[in-house]
C-alpha cells in the first residue's frame, strides 16, 4: 500500500496533478476505417459523457476528461485497487483524407464512439509555369 506522500512524489515525477493517483486513468482505444469514415472507439466505463471534452487543433483530435472515484472522500481505505481513476487525455493525428468539420460522437455502453467522415476529394490542379 502506498502512502499519500509517496503518491504525491511519484505524481510530481510523472507529471500528475496533486489529486491524481499513480497509474492515472489511460483509457484504451481502437482506431479503424469503416464505410468511408474514421472510427475511434475509446473505453470510458464509469465516465459521465458530460465530463469528456473532444477538441480539434489543426489535424490533432484530443479526447480528455476525468473518471471520478466514487469512494473518494468517503472514509474508505483501499485494501486492493485495480481500477484507475483520474484525468485522462488522448491525442491523435488525423490524416488529411478525413474532414474534421464532420465529426459525430456518441457514448454507448461505456464506449465513446467518434466518427469522422472522409473528406471530399478535390481535383489536383496541374499547371504549367512558363519561364520568362
Amino acid at each position: 500500500m502506498f502512502d499519500v506522500r509517496f503518491q504525491q512524489i511519484m505524481g510530481f515525477l510523472f507529471g500528475l496533478g496533486g489529486e491524481e493517483r499513480i497509474g492515472a486513468y489511460y483509457p484504451s482505444l481502437d482506431v479503424f476505417e469503416n464505410e468511408g469514415r474514421l472510427c475511434i472507439e475509446i473505453e470510458t466505463p464509469g465516465v459521465d459523457p458530460e465530463d469528456v471534452d473532444i477538441t480539434v487543433l489543426g489535424r490533432e483530435l484530443t479526447i480528455s476528461g476525468k473518471k471520478e472515484d466514487p469512494l473518494e472522500n468517503k472514509g474508505v481505505r483501499y485494501l486492493r485497487m485495480e481500477r484507475s481513476f483520474g484525468r485522462f487525455s488522448r491525442t491523435l493525428e488525423i490524416p488529411e483524407r478525413f474532414d474534421l468539420n464532420k465529426i459525430d460522437a456518441i457514448s454507448k455502453d461505456g464506449v465513446l464512439i467518434i466518427k469522422i467522415d472522409r473528406a471530399e476529394l478535390k481535383p489536383v490542379i496541374i499547371k504549367r509555369v512558363y519561364i520568362k
